[in-house]
């Protein structure tokens, strides 16, 4: 049973719609644009970590700088490295997309007047399970691409596969477990009290 809302509430969660349509829109541009940056196998940027070989620059030849990233260009993949590096140019905005899409469902519900329901909790735990997967999959997997397109391209790399961690993505998503969670104490207390009506 939907709850009525009051309009300054209602203006809040189209927000929260609208936020979230937009986001979708950023996420499905996000894809496009990994796509048209890699699918030509030519010129690929890929982002090395070189914080195990830290390079001191001079920037201005007088100040000091210590450089811990490089962008290198690859053509020519490999079917594995090619694959490898698809993947972690698309996954961020395929995790940002199922997050957006979350977040818009729950605006609408919200507007509705819809809170403690099974559909929204399902977009909370989704939302916070692709926040948590992505926060280990996508550093994973952008380190391990980074390391086979250099081997790919002939050049030394410490390890085949590099396990990454986002702490930023993580808490998030643990964040947003713990309102599921929430939620789901509300859904049962909704349940509870409707009975007893």
């Amino acid at each position: 049973m939907a709850q009525r809302v009051s309009s300054s509430r209602q203006h809040d969660f189209l927000l929260l719609t609208l936020a979230g349509a937009l986001t979708v829109v950023a996420g499905l541009a996000g894809i496009v644009e990994g796509l048209v940056r890699v699918v030509p196998n030519r010129d690929v940027p890929v982002t090395v970590d070189l914080a195990d070989v830290p390079h001191e620059l001079l920037l201005d030849g007088s100040v000091a700088a210590e450089a811990t990233e490089a962008v290198v260009r690859v053509s020519a993949l490999g079917p594995v490295p090619y694959m490898l590096v698809v993947a972690a140019a698309l996954l961020p905005a395929i995790t940002l997309l199922v997050v957006a899409v979350c977040f818009a469902l729950l605006g609408r519900s919200f507007y509705r007047g819809d809170f403690f329901t099974r559909g929204n909790l399902v977009a909370l735990n989704a939302a916070a399970a692709a926040l948590g997967a992505g926060a280990v999959v996508i550093p994973t997997l952008e380190g391990t691409a980074a390391s086979s397109a250099l081997v790919n391209a002939g050049a030394e790399s410490g390890q085949a596969m590099v396990l990454g961690l986002d702490m930023t993505m993580l808490l998030a998503g643990l964040l947003l477990a713990a309102v599921g969670y929430a939620f789901q104490r509300g859904a049962r207390l909704k349940r509870d009290t409707e009975g007893l009506v």
